[in-house]
């Protein structure tokens, strides 16, 4: 099985051209993962013929959402639910999966890792009383017949096999891998999927997948094509309006300012001038855009926010990763305060799995596109956005001339000196040496 990656800018029409699969094959059985509930009921509405049913917490007969999705999936009904559902599949889903010959539709890359706050000591008891097990650094649970509520969040990650232990204080949740061959047939619906984690986990997994794109067929559906039939070019160059203002971006000078160590080390500092700085453009660029609150979106890092809010935007904040939402299409005027690096915890486990070293500037960039179309450019209004990260900017505007004459997924490199340096798309990236890799790299 080859997994066939759609990888099309957010708007281009990914969730028709799947809507138009699924109607156009009823005989095919379909489970259609997707970030959000309101995408779910989409699916069930737009293909009415399929009966997509959701998995339900059944309270009446002790059944969990996973029990829910087993009896389901021994019914051989099409599915719709959601990623965090996706994230507990077992043994025991993937043997029904395989049983029945499902076709996976995955909306957006689900999150590769999953970080966790587990207690190292609740663990080292389910160690000594033999529940689980550790092989090298992964969780295994051992008792079959563990019905309580205490340690239920463990002994579903562990079940997966993928519940890691970092450090011995650490814990994460690494999707496994070996699910995408449990099915028939699977798509995957993103956008700059070279630069996703989970593409180079796909590499390091042997796990053979294609591009394809998609064309428009006539009125407003979508259909799926050979990703060189697609016309790739959109120019948003006069929508996407990006703040020049010198005074503003001069705190986001350095190539890693506004990297989550930047905020870690301005944090513990008493009153940081700089943070004040950052806080006093963000709070003068909104109040000089003059808009109401409702028009307003920004971000930075989740522990950052209270430190960054003020007065006149508070409300607006959004997080930074946020993907696949329509929620906020009617925002115009943005803040994008943060400048994104791979955390060194996700990008050392990576290195040890034989995953290549990945584009960072690119992985930056996808996060970065897919918090701006959350905005009203996904329906095609100009939006004004303030980076102060000199890196982000570059990328980004970057990327727009690459848009305009169809090149989006050509890689871009952020120098420091705003040298484009371009590649061959399909040329790797040269592997640094592992020893290198440090626990405290800038991120």
């Amino acid at each position: 099985m080859t997994v066939k990656v759609c990888d099309a800018l957010c708007g281009s029409g990914k969730t028709q051209s799947c809507i138009k699969l699924i109607n156009d094959n009823p005989d095919r059985k379909y489970i259609f993962i997707t970030p959000y509930l309101d995408e779910v009921e989409r699916i069930k509405r737009s293909c009415s013929t399929a009966s997509f049913v959701s998995p339900e917490r059944r309270f009446g007969n002790g059944y969990s959402k996973l029990n829910d999705l087993h009896s389901l999936l021994a019914s051989g009904v099409n599915i719709a639910s959601t990623h965090a559902l996706f994230a507990n599949y077992t043994d025991e889903t993937k043997s029904l999966i395989r049983a029945n010959n499902y076709t996976l539709i995955l909306d957006e890359v689900i999150d590769l890792f999953q970080p966790l706050e587990f207690d190292s000591g609740d663990i080292d008891l389910l160690v000594r009383h033999n529940v689980a097990r550790r092989e090298d650094d992964t969780i295994l649970w051992n008792d079959d017949e563990y019905s309580g509520v205490l340690f239920s969040d463990i002994m579903n990650m562990s079940k997966s096999k993928n519940l890691i232990d970092y450090d011995g204080s650490f814990f994460f949740w690494v999707i496994p891998i070996d699910v995408f061959n449990c099915f028939q047939d699977a798509y995957v619906l993103t956008y700059l999927f070279d630069a996703q984690l989970l593409k180079s986990y796909f590499d390091a997994n042997d796990i053979r997948y294609e591009y394809i794109g998609t064309r428009h067929v006539f009125g407003t559906d979508y259909e799926f094509c050979p990703i060189d039939k697609m016309d790739r070019k959109i120019d948003l160059r006069n929508k996407i309006h990006i703040c020049s203002n010198e005074k503003y971006n001069r705190i986001g000078n350095g190539k890693f300012s506004l990297s989550a160590s930047w905020f870690d080390r301005e944090n513990r500092k008493t009153n940081s001038p700089a943070i004040q700085e950052l806080k006093n453009n963000l709070y003068n660029y909104f109040r000089k855009e003059n808009s109401s609150n409702d028009d307003k979106m920004w971000t930075t890092l989740n522990r950052c926010r209270n430190v960054l809010k003020g007065k006149g935007y508070s409300s607006s904040f959004i997080v930074f990763n946020k993907r696949a939402s329509n929620d906020y299409a009617n925002k115009h005027k943005l803040a994008y305060c943060l400048n994104v690096f791979i955390q060194p915890w996700v990008k050392n486990y990576l290195l040890k799995v034989g995953v290549s070293d990945v584009n960072q500037d690119m992985y930056a960039l996808s996060v970065l596109i897919q918090w701006i179309f959350r905005s009203a450019i996904r329906k095609g209004e100009e939006v004004w956005i303030y980076i102060p990260s000199k890196r982000m900017r570059y990328l980004l505007r970057t990327w727009i001339d690459n848009l305009a004459e169809g090149k989006d997924l050509e890689p871009i490199y952020y120098q420091g000196d705003e040298e484009k340096k371009k590649m061959n798309p399909m040329k790797k990236i040269p592997k640094k040496n592992k020893g290198t890799s440090k626990q405290n790299e800038k991120i």
